[in-house]
């Protein structure tokens, strides 16, 4: 292979590639842990016909937390998901007002403090 059959985009080519570049990488970052998941729930419906579900938390002596790891059919495994997604939306809720009242707090200790 010859110079002439070389092709160069040059310092713009260069320049373009780098962004390019970036966002491939970013979307690979994020698609193949997906991917990998989805495959490995696949391949136990596959032999099983049971899906894998993560439910039943509790805590530990030393504060940490334990999951259990279910295999059920997808229906039972819906159902569940559904709980699960409301006992998480209100626990949301309920930080998120408490995120609320302690931004309101410091507002207004910061208010006072600037009338001093």
């Amino acid at each position: 292979m010859g110079k002439s059959d070389r092709k160069s985009g040059g310092i713009l080519g260069s320049f373009l590639a780098l962004p390019f570049d970036f966002i491939a990488g970013y979307l690979v970052g994020l698609l193949a842990p997906v991917a990998a998941v989805a495959a490995i729930v696949g391949g136990i419906y596959l032999f099983t016909r049971r899906v894998p579900f993560l439910s039943h938390t509790w805590p530990d002596d030393e504060g940490g937390q334990h999951l259990s790891l279910k295999l059920m059919p997808p229906d039972q495994a819906r159902a569940a998901f559904v709980r699960e997604k409301e006992r998480i939306s209100a626990d949301l809720s309920t930080m998120s007002a408490e995120i609320k009242t302690l931004v309101e707090q410091a507002r207004a200790r910061s208010s006072m403090s600037k009338e001093d």
